[in-house]
C-alpha cells in the first residue's frame, strides 16, 4: 500500500447478533473519497469464522404466562336439583313442574343462597343436638364455610385486600375457638377437625434474640421481683406474729375498780348472803346504829359521792352498776325491789361485797 493511499484511513468494523442472523458493517479507506459502507448478511455458521464479531445476549422481555392452578370450590358438591334452604321444608315444592322447580332449586340460585345451604350442611355434621345454634362447634363450622369462600374469591381476585383482611380475621377467630375447644373438650375437638377437614398446627415457639440490653433488663426485672416477694413475705410474717400475739394474750374485759364494766354476761354470785351479818361485824354494827351511814360508807368505798345514799333510787342505781361491774346475775327490777323492801340488809350486803372485792375483809 502506498503512502498517498494510506494518508487517511477510516475503518469501521462492527457486528450485532440478533437471533440467528449477524449484521456486519464494513470499512472504507481512501484519500478524498466519500465514506462508503456495505452490508453483508451472513448466517450463524459464518459468524463463527468471523473473528471481528462479538455476540451480546438480548434480554427476553416476553415471559410465558403461568396458568393458575384451579381451586376446587366447596359448592361443587351441591347438586343443582337441590331445593333452596327456605323451600326445603315445604312439601308442595317437591311436586311442582319443571320451570317452577328450577326457580326453587339451586340451578338458578345465587352464590349467597348456596353458601347458606353449605353452612347448614357443615353445622349438621358437628352440632351437639338438633337445636344447637350457638355452641363452639357450630361457630367453627360457620367460620370454616366463610373462610373457604374467601379463599375461593381470592383465587380469582388476588388484589382484593378487604376480603383478604376479613379472611385473616375469620382465621384468627377460628383459631381461638379451636384452642379453647382443644383445652376444654378434646374429644369434640378431634371430631370437629375430622368432620370439617381442618388440619390443626401448633403455633411456633416464641423466640427472641438475647441481646446484652435485653439480658440486663431481664436480670433487673428478676431482681426487682425477688425484692418485692421478699417484702411481701416479711409483711405476712409480721402480720402472722401479731395475730399469734393477740390470740395468746386476749384482751382484758374485767378491770378492777368502780368506773369500768366487766362483761355483759353475768354469771357470778354475791360473796355473802342477804342475812350474813356476822361475816363482817363492823358493817353489822354500823348498820344497827345508823342505817344511813352504811349507805354513805358503801357509796364512798365504791367511788361515788357519799350523799348518793340519801337520793331516792340512788342505792338501786348503785346496786345495778355494782352488779354489772362484778359480773353478778340479776335484773334491774330485782335491784329496785331488793333496795326497796330489804333496805338495810341489802345495803349491808353491798358494803360487805365492796370490802371483799377491795381486799379489806
Amino acid at each position: 500500500m502506498s503512502a498517498a493511499s494510506a494518508v487517511r484511513t477510516w475503518s469501521v468494523v462492527s457486528c450485532v447478533k440478533h437471533g440467528g442472523v449477524v449484521v456486519q458493517l464494513g470499512h472504507c479507506s481512501s484519500r478524498g473519497q466519500q465514506r462508503c459502507g456495505y452490508f453483508t448478511w451472513m448466517a450463524s455458521g459464518s459468524a463463527k469464522r468471523n473473528e471481528t464479531c462479538t455476540s451480546r445476549p438480548v434480554r427476553q422481555y416476553a415471559r410465558a404466562a403461568q396458568k393458575k392452578s384451579e381451586f376446587q370450590s366447596q359448592l361443587q358438591d351441591l347438586p343443582a336439583s337441590m331445593l333452596k334452604l327456605e323451600y326445603a321444608s315445604v312439601p308442595l315444592a317437591h311436586t311442582v313442574d319443571g320451570v317452577v322447580k328450577k326457580l326453587l332449586s339451586l340451578e338458578l340460585a345465587s352464590h349467597s343462597e348456596r353458601l347458606r345451604l353449605k353452612e347448614k350442611e357443615l353445622i349438621a355434621k358437628v352440632q351437639r343436638h338438633e337445636n344447637d345454634r350457638n355452641s363452639t362447634e357450630v361457630k367453627v363450622a360457620i367460620l370454616t364455610a366463610r373462610i373457604r369462600n374467601f379463599q375461593e374469591h381470592l383465587q380469582k381476585h388476588s388484589k382484593d385486600k378487604a376480603n383478604k383482611r376479613w379472611m385473616l380475621m375469620s382465621i384468627d377467630r377460628r383459631k381461638k375457638l379451636l384452642k379453647y375447644l382443644r383445652r376444654s373438650r378434646y374429644d369434640a375437638f378431634e371430631k370437629v377437625c375430622a368432620e370439617l377437614g381442618i388440619t390443626y398446627t401448633f403455633p411456633p415457639e416464641y423466640y427472641r434474640r438475647a441481646t446484652r440490653r435485653w439480658l440486663a433488663k431481664k436480670a433487673l426485672c428478676i431482681r426487682v421481683f425477688k425484692e418485692v416477694q421478699k417484702k411481701k413475705i416479711e409483711s405476712l410474717e409480721s402480720s402472722r406474729r401479731a395475730y399469734q400475739f393477740i390470740m395468746s394474750n386476749p384482751a382484758i374485759t374485767h378491770q378492777p375498780g368502780s368506773a369500768s364494766y366487766g362483761t355483759n354476761v353475768q354469771t357470778g354470785e354475791w360473796s355473802t348472803g342477804l342475812c350474813s351479818c356476822c361475816s363482817d361485824l363492823l358493817i353489822c354494827a354500823l348498820g344497827c346504829l345508823c342505817p344511813i351511814a352504811v349507805g354513805c360508807y358503801a357509796a364512798n368505798k365504791y367511788g361515788e359521792n357519799a350523799c348518793l345514799a340519801c337520793v331516792p333510787g340512788g342505792l338501786a342505781a348503785m346496786r345495778t352498776h355494782m352488779r354489772l361491774t362484778y359480773g353478778i346475775q340479776g335484773t334491774i327490777c330485782n335491784d329496785a325491789l331488793m333496795t326497796c323492801f330489804c333496805g338495810i340488809f341489802e345495803t349491808c350486803r353491798m358494803a360487805r361485797e365492796i370490802r371483799i372485792r377491795n381486799g379489806e375483809a
